[in-house]
C-alpha cells in the first residue's frame, strides 16, 4: 500500500505544514508506527488528519480506533441518522469531513449539508459558530486565495453556506493565526463605517448624513447586513426626495418634475453607482398635479390593481431603456429577476433557496418596483414573498391555482423550520422576516391573471401570460416594455407528460430568459419509467413512492391510473400532497391513506409528498419496511446532495428492499430545450443552471449583472 494523497497548493506556511506533517504521519501509520503530532488545528485527536489522509488514497485504514469512531458519527451525520448528538462528536465529525472536503473526498454540498444538520439537532450554536468561522478560513486559505481576496471569499462561504452574517472583524485574529493579516481591507473608511453601525444600528441616521448611496453600498463590501442596507436606502432615499421637493413647483407638468429630480439625484449623489434610480414623481411628500390616465390604459390594469398602480401610472413618462437584474436565478434555487425602467419596474419570481435559506440579492432598485409576477408555487420561485412583504405594498400576481398551492407551501415551510435560528433572531437578516403575519400579507395582495390574457401590470408594462407547463398553475410571461418583448419562461417543459401537452412559446421575442435546468443533461424518458412502475408494481409490494406534492405527485397518480394500476393494486395519497391534489382537480381510483393505518400491507401502494425522503410519511414507511425484500421503493424526482433519497439511490442507506430510481423532470428535456432555444431570434439568456460561462449563442448571467434593452 502506497499514500498517493497530493497535499493543497497553499502558500500559507502553517496550513502547508500541518498536510504535509499528516502526510507523513500517514505513510508512517499505515507502516504500523505511531503517529507524531499531538493536536490537530481544531485541538482535536491527530488521527483525523491521518485517516483523512489514508481516506485519500483510496486505502481503508486500519488501527486508527478513535478516528474509526468519528467517521461513523460522521457517516450517520450524512446519513441523518442520528437522533441526538453531543456538540463535542459533531465538532469532531464536522472537523474530519473538512479535512476530507479540502483532499477531495466530499464535496462542498455533503459539507453544507452536515453544518445544516446541526441548526436541526443542536440548540447551542455558539461552540458551532465558533468552528465554523476557523472553518471557513481553512477552506480559503487551502484554495490560496491572495490576502486582499480573502474577506471577500470568506464572505461567499457564509452566503453558501446559509450561516449568520458574522462581524467582519470576527476573522482578524483567526486569519492573524495563521500568519496572515486583513489589516489594510478592514482598516478602510467605508469597513469602518461597517463596523460601527453593526455595533451601534441605533446611529444609523447619523452615520449616513454625509454618505451617499453609492458609497455604502461600494465600500460596505456585503458585510452590511441587508437588513441595514434596506434600512439604510430608506433613511436616503426620504431624504433625498425632501430636498428635491424643494425645487419642485406646483404649476410644474410631469415631465419637468422627472427632470428636475434625475439632474437633482444625478448632482447628489442618489444614484446607484453609475446606474440612474427609477425617478418616482410620485413618491414627492408634495407631487406636481398627475397626467390624465388613458381609458384604455385603465381598462388594461387588472382590477384589484388598480388603487395601488395607478399614482406611478399618472407619474410615469415613456422609458427609454429597459435594465434586466439577475438577483437571482443564474445558478439553481432562489430565483428571482428585476426588470428595471426609468419609472419603476417589475420582480419576476421571488424564491428562496431550501439549502440555506438565501433569498435573491439585494439592491436599491427592489424597493422601487411596481408589482410581482410568480411564475409557478415552488419555494425557488415564491418562497421570499414573505420577506419582501415585510415592507412592499404592492400586488403579485400569478395565474391559476398557483397562489393556493402557494400557500400550502409557505405555511408548510414555516412549519418545518423556516426560518431557523439563530437567523432568525437577527433582526437585520432579512430571512427573519418569514413570518406567518407576513405570509398573510402576501394573499392579501395576489392578483390571478388568465392564460392568454394581455394586461398593464406597471406603467408602460404590459404582460401576457402562457401556459409553462410545468405544475399545475405555471406560467410563462410575454412581457412587453414600449414595443421591447421579454419572454420569462420560469420553469417549463415543451415535453408532453400525462398532465400537460408541452408548453407551447413563441420565438421571436427581443430577450428570452429561460430555465436551462437540463441543458447539456442526458434526456429522460417518460416511457422508460412507465415500464419500470409496470414492472416494479408487477412484482413488489408494498411500494412507497416519495413524491413532491406539487407536480410529481399529480403525474404518478395519473400514470398509476393510466396504466390501470389503480384498479388492481390500492393506491393512496398522503399528506400535503393529497391537499394539493385536491386542489388541482385531477381524480382517480386512488383513495386517501386513513388516518388509523399505521402498516403497508402487500397491495398499498402509497403516493407520499417529500420527494426526497427527508421526513413524513414516506420516510416512516420506508423505515418500515427497508429490510423487507418484497417491498419497493421508486424514487422519482430530483435529489439533493446527501439528502435521505440521494443517500439511498447512491448506496449509503443499508436495505433488503427494492430501490428503483424512475426518472422524471417537470423541466424540458435536454434536446427539446436547445432545440426550442435554437430557434428563438432574440437575446438568448439562461438561468437556473450550473453552467458559469457563456455557451455558444448563450448568455449565463452572474449575480447582480445588469442587461441593458434599448427601447426601439
Amino acid at each position: 500500500m502506497k499514500i498517493s494523497t497530493e497535499v493543497p497548493k497553499t502558500t500559507n506556511k502553517i496550513l502547508s505544514d500541518f498536510f504535509e506533517s499528516g502526510l507523513e504521519d500517514a505513510k508512517e501509520t499505515i507502516k504500523g508506527k505511531s503517529i507524531s503530532a499531538k493536536k490537530d488545528l481544531f485541538d482535536e485527536n491527530p488521527e483525523l488528519i491521518v485517516w483523512a489522509m489514508i481516506k485519500a488514497s483510496g486505502i481503508e485504514p486500519e488501527n486508527l480506533e478513535h478516528a474509526k469512531q468519528v467517521a461513523k458519527t460522521m457517516d450517520g451525520i450524512l446519513r441523518d441518522t442520528h437522533l441526538k448528538i453531543k456538540t463535542d462528536e459533531y465538532l469532531e465529525a464536522m472537523t474530519l469531513l473538512l479535512y476530507k472536503f479540502i483532499l477531495g473526498i466530499h464535496n462542498d454540498e455533503e459539507f453544507r449539508y452536515a453544518y445544516r444538520y446541526s441548526l436541526y439537532n443542536i440548540r447551542d450554536q455558539k461552540p458551532i459558530n465558533t468552528w465554523l468561522k476557523k472553518a471557513i478560513v481553512v477552506i480559503v486559505l487551502a484554495n490560496d486565495y491572495h490576502k486582499d481576496a480573502l474577506l471577500e471569499q470568506i464572505r461567499e462561504w457564509i452566503r453558501f453556506l446559509g450561516s449568520p452574517l458574522w462581524k467582519h472583524r470576527d476573522f482578524v485574529q483567526i486569519i492573524e493565526e495563521f500568519g496572515e493579516s486583513i489589516e489594510s481591507v478592514i482598516e478602510t473608511d467605508g469597513m469602518r463605517f461597517v463596523d460601527s453601525v453593526v455595533r451601534h444600528p441605533q446611529y444609523l441616521k447619523e452615520a449616513l448624513q454625509h454618505r451617499t448611496l453609492s458609497e455604502v453600498i461600494k465600500e460596505s463590501h456585503d458585510w452590511l447586513p441587508d437588513g441595514m442596507m434596506v434600512q439604510s436606502f430608506k433613511i436616503l432615499k426620504a431624504t433625498a426626495y425632501e430636498n428635491a421637493q424643494e425645487r419642485i413647483e406646483s404649476t410644474m407638468s410631469v415631465d419637468s418634475a422627472f427632470d428636475i429630480l434625475k439632474e437633482f439625484f444625478q448632482t447628489t449623489g442618489f444614484t446607484n453607482g453609475k446606474y440612474q434610480l427609477p425617478i418616482r414623481v410620485h413618491e414627492l411628500p408634495s407631487p406636481p398635479p398627475p397626467e390624465a390616465i388613458d381609458p384604455v390604459i385603465f381598462e388594461l390594469i387588472p382590477e384589484k390593481m388598480r388603487k395601488k398602480l395607478l399614482p406611478s401610472v399618472a407619474y410615469s413618462k415613456t422609458t427609454k431603456t429597459v435594465e434586466i437584474i439577475f438577483l437571482g436565478g443564474p445558478r439553481i434555487g432562489r430565483s428571482g429577476i428585476l426588470i428595471k425602467t426609468d419609472t419603476g419596474g417589475i420582480l419576476l419570481d421571488f424564491g428562496m433557496s431550501v439549502a440555506n435559506q438565501r433569498i435573491p440579492e439585494w439592491i436599491p432598485e427592489l424597493e422601487m418596483i411596481d408589482t410581482v409576477l410568480v411564475s409557478h408555487s415552488h419555494l425557488d420561485h415564491l418562497g421570499g414573498l414573505p420577506i419582501l412583504y415585510d415592507s412592499f405594498d404592492g400586488k403579485w400576481c400569478s395565474v391559476g391555482i398557483t397562489g393556493g398551492i402557494g400557500k400550502f407551501l409557505l405555511e408548510d415551510a414555516m412549519h418545518v423550520g423556516t426560518p431557523l435560528p439563530p437567523r432568525k433572531y437577527d433582526k437585520h437578516d432579512l430571512i427573519s422576516k418569514f413570518t406567518q403575519k407576513n405570509i398573510e400579507s402576501v394573499f392579501k395582495n395576489h392578483v390571478i391573471l388568465e392564460y392568454g390574457k394581455t394586461q398593464e401590470i406597471g406603467p408602460g408594462i404590459l404582460t401576457t401570460p402562457i401556459d409553462a407547463c410545468h405544475i399545475p398553475g405555471s406560467a410563462a410571461y410575454i412581457i412587453d416594455i414600449e414595443g421591447v418583448k421579454i419572454l420569462y419562461t420560469g420553469d417549463f417543459n415543451i415535453d408532453k407528460s400525462v398532465l400537460f401537452e408541452g408548453a407551447n412559446l413563441p420565438t421571436d421575442c427581443d430577450a428570452v430568459i429561460f430555465d436551462g435546468t437540463y441543458w447539456g443533461r442526458e434526456d429522460f424518458s417518460r416511457d422508460i419509467v412507465t415500464n419500470q412502475i409496470l414492472n416494479i408494481t408487477g412484482s413488489y409490494g408494498p411500494i412507497v413512492i416519495p413524491s413532491f406534492a406539487v407536480g410529481r405527485t399529480q403525474e404518478m397518480l395519473m400514470l398509476l391510473e393510466n396504466t390501470g394500476i389503480t384498479e388492481s393494486k390500492n393506491v393512496m395519497v398522503a399528506g400535503l400532497a393529497e391537499k394539493i391534489t385536491k386542489l388541482t382537480g385531477y381524480t382517480g381510483k386512488w383513495e386517501s391513506m386513513k388516518k388509523n393505518k399505521v402498516y403497508l400491507e402487500q397491495d398499498d401502494i402509497l403516493v407520499a409528498g417529500g420527494g426526497m425522503m427527508s421526513g413524513g410519511l414516506a420516510r416512516h414507511h420506508f423505515n418500515e419496511h427497508r429490510n423487507n425484500p418484497n417491498a419497493a421503493i421508486i424514487m422519482c424526482g430530483y435529489l439533493a446532495t446527501r439528502t435521505p433519497g440521494w443517500n439511498l439511490i447512491n448506496g449509503y442507506e443499508p436495505h433488503e428492499c427494492k430501490v428503483e430510481y424512475a426518472r422524471l423532470s417537470a423541466h424540458s428535456s435536454a434536446s427539446n430545450l436547445e432545440t426550442y432555444i435554437r430557434s428563438c431570434t432574440g437575446k438568448r439568456i439562461m438561468v437556473h443552471t450550473p453552467f458559469e460561462s457563456n455557451i455558444d449563442g448563450v448568455k449565463i448571467p452572474n449575480y447582480r449583472e445588469r442587461i441593458v434593452l434599448p427601447v426601439k
